[in-house]
């Protein structure tokens, strides 16, 4: 069952930038605290503009781990998000001798174990190892990272997946514009989410079709060359720093969302994009896999050639446009509210006994 009336902390390195990670822990934390609980989040670094209409519980800003630590020790569950948080989480029991049962929710994959680079890294896995004695559960988000933490750990892993927001859930479907062209991408723009391939489509859509547009949400350090290089371009739209509300809009005009990232273990972006309706085009990788069902609601592909070739496609034929929304639509069959409440029921169950 999950918990009712106990004090829960989660952990989160940053919470200043719109990421799925970051969407997922407030998400975690309106739903428990929905449920009778008393919810706080710890972080280091707190955009309240961003996030503070987002978030019914208090938000703890303290720059000091071991004091985060000290802070949870009297709590009855820590939820850990991204690293380094796993070893404030561990702390709390070694040096202030809490006795609180501790979740890690893994969003992404621990890159420190694909490289071997360094006595830090080293150093970094070697103390992992020792904390994860402390840990009670380890949690992937997707099929793709309970397999990979299993590797690496030789742990068991419980999966949650993370679900869209409730503008998402309660969304009524759209009525479908397919002659309109329009392709929307949106991310967090760091290395390794191939903002890259978005323009290479562009290009190749400008030689092979006409009356199309591009729209591109989100920030980062990757998009900025392109910003600069298409500034003022009639047919790209930049959408700056985005929230739920352009979010939504944006893609009930559009007929097609590009998901070109290569480091996502999930990809909560092309569910959000679904669930309006919105089919996908994505590589055949990690975790989008869970999501992207092979020309049902979308295309996983292989290659950068069979991306732009695949987003042509879909514009071109109309009714495969249809076919692939309507696919997209039934999606949110799979990704329900219910079923990440009984994900959950399972992960307290297990730690409970």
């Amino acid at each position: 069952m999950i918990p009712k009336n106990k004090k829960i902390a989660l952990l989160h390195p940053k919470v200043d930038t719109i990421g799925g990670a970051v969407k997922m822990m407030i998400f975690l934390g309106n739903f428990l605290k929905d449920k009778g609980n008393e919810v706080y989040f710890f972080t280091s670094s707190y955009d309240k503009d961003l996030f503070s209409k987002d978030i019914s519980f208090p938000v703890r800003v303290i720059k000091n781990k071991i004091k985060i630590s000290f802070e949870i020790r009297k709590y009855d569950f820590i939820i850990i998000g991204n690293s380094p948080m796993q070893f404030v989480g561990v702390l709390s029991k070694i040096l202030f001798l809490s006795k609180a049962r501790i979740l890690w929710w893994h969003h992404h994959y621990p890159w420190y174990y694909s490289e071997n680079k360094g006595f830090k890294i080293f150093l970094k896995r070697y103390l992992e190892k020792f904390f994860l004695n402390f840990i009670d559960l380890l949690i992937g988000n997707s099929l793709y990272i309970e397999q990979a933490l299993k590797e690496i750990y030789k742990k068991e892993v419980k999966i949650l997946n993370p679900i869209v927001d409730k503008e998402f859930l309660l969304y009524k479907n759209k009525k479908l514009a397919f002659d309109s062209k329009i392709v929307i991408s949106y991310s967090r723009w760091v290395e390794g989410k191939n903002v890259k391939q978005i323009f290479e489509t562009y290009e190749y859509l400008k030689e092979n079709l006409k009356n199309f547009k591009l729209i591109i949400g989100g920030e980062g350090i990757e998009l900025q060359k392109y910003k600069k290089k298409y500034k003022g371009i009639e047919n790209i739209e930049f959408l700056g720093t985005i929230n739920k509300e352009t979010i939504i809009s944006n893609l009930e005009k559009s007929n097609l969302f590009l998901f070109p990232s290569d480091i996502d273990s999930f990809g909560i972006s092309a569910l959000e994009a679904m669930f309006v309706g919105i089919p996908v085009v994505a590589f055949d990788k990690k975790g989008v896999r869970e999501i992207v069902q092979n020309g049902r609601n979308g295309y996983l592909v292989s290659s950068s050639k069979e991306f732009s070739e695949k987003t042509l496609e879909i514009l071109s034929e109309k009714n495969k446009n249809i076919k692939l929304s309507t696919g997209a639509i039934k999606t949110r069959e799979k990704f329900t509210i219910d079923r990440f409440e009984k994900q959950l029921e399972d992960i307290f169950l297990k730690i409970k006994g």
